[in-house]
């Protein structure tokens, strides 16, 4: 749905059916993009941005001001970024509305981000982690100490994975406590808590004072530095099971970009118990998908992913997915546990291609293995897995 003119509406409410407009339609992020034309209006829908209207220059200053007075910002200030927040009822349901500014040369480029509570959990069954995966998953996230990290780049559904496997282990007996940046979903039964960098309350610091707060899971957003790796590693070894995530490629990276932190590979083989690789695909629209034989275009894609597929699916675009042929995402990922060689290998400061190259040889399922198959399943379209894992 395209929201109508402003000018045929009062600022209020025409800002208000932006809003409204890109809940229904399950976008994540709202972009309010000043031009000499006037503001162009995108939605991020499944990771990807779409147009959705252009406002006329007379109104544009009053549609940006109205958002920054719903976020409680200080309209008179455009020189420097601002953050703000609120919030609005849809279906009966509270939608956290996260507003960003930032001072661009024909005015204030606004973000706004969509934080619906109702789709925030996810189970593990529900990410689209194939069977053997999740259950490997779950007996790694079952044992009472260890490190597990997921990894992936910006948008991936990191936080995501942490959350679902926070609600699958989630139990009354336990004290599970997290340090977040920020605290998107509140979790029923978790102590949740959030960095303060003005105030000095950084990760590291969050990490020392959460071992003194006698937990049993821990569920730190992100890794970003030595220190704070070190404390992670060497609360998993005392008997913590640590979850966190990191930035990086893939799986095999994940213990070199350790090791380039400073942290002993001892350490590392000690601790590390598995990292899980994930990428975002757009799903195809189950209503109005459709199988066929791939084209001259599609048989240059399946050799690049070293496949033999004939025959792919597509989606023509109906009105159950707004014509854009694809409804909703589902992971893509691949799964690396701790053996004995991968041990040796880290112990010998192996590069990345050397192990990767062991955990092919030991049957592990590349992100690569795992888009072909929800390809060959009529999930995922063929380009939209070759855009995610190429």
């Amino acid at each position: 749905m395209k929201p109508r003119d402003s000018e045929q509406f009062p600022i209020i409410q025409f800002v208000d059916l932006i809003i409204r407009a890109a809940i229904e339609q399950g976008a994540s992020d709202i972009h309010c993009e000043p031009t000499d034309q006037g503001l162009r209006i995108r939605y991020r829908i499944d990771g990807v941005l779409y147009d959705r209207d252009l406002v006329a220059l007379a109104k544009m200053a009053h549609v940006l001001a109205r958002l920054k007075v719903l976020a409680n910002l200080d309209i008179t200030e455009r020189r420097i970024p601002h953050d703000g927040k609120f919030t609005v009822m849809h279906a009966g349901q509270p939608i956290d509305i996260r507003v960003s500014t930032f001072p661009s040369v024909c005015g204030e480029h606004i973000v706004i981000r969509i934080l619906d509570r109702s789709r925030a959990f996810l189970t593990l069954e529900q990410l689209g982690l194939h069977e053997s995966m999740e259950q490997s998953c779950m007996e790694l996230f079952q044992q009472s100490s260890g490190f597990f990290l997921v990894t992936g780049p910006t948008g991936s559904g990191k936080t995501t994975t942490l959350y679902a496997a926070l609600a699958a282990i989630n139990d009354p007996g336990k004290h599970v406590i997290t340090l977040e940046d920020p605290v998107e979903y509140q979790v029923p039964g978790v102590t949740q808590g959030q960095i303060q960098p003005e105030v000095g309350f950084t990760f590291e610091k969050g990490m020392r004072a959460i071992l003194r707060q006698d937990p049993d899971i821990i569920m730190v957003g992100e890794i970003r530095d030595s220190q704070t790796a070190r404390i992670a590693l060497q609360a998993a070894l005392t008997g913590h099971l640590v979850l966190s995530t990191v930035h990086t490629i893939d799986a095999a990276s994940v213990i070199v970009r350790l090791m380039d932190m400073g942290i002993e590979p001892f350490l590392i083989t000690a601790a590390l118990t598995g990292v899980l690789a994930q990428r975002l695909a757009r799903s195809l629209c189950t209503h109005c998908r459709y199988e066929h034989v791939p084209t001259a275009d599609e048989y240059l894609l399946l050799e690049r992913l070293n496949s033999s597929l004939e025959r792919v699916y597509a989606a023509s675009g109906c009105d159950s997915c707004f014509g854009l042929g694809y409804k909703g995402r589902v992971g893509i990922f691949e799964l690396l546990v701790m053996t004995e060689e991968l041990r040796s290998l880290i112990i010998h400061q192996a590069s990345a291609d050397v192990i990767k190259a062991a955990l092919h040889a030991q049957g592990m399922k590349t992100l690569i293995d795992d888009g072909i198959d929800k390809v060959r399943r009529g999930i995922v379209s063929l380009d939209e897995c070759a855009r995610i894992v190429l």
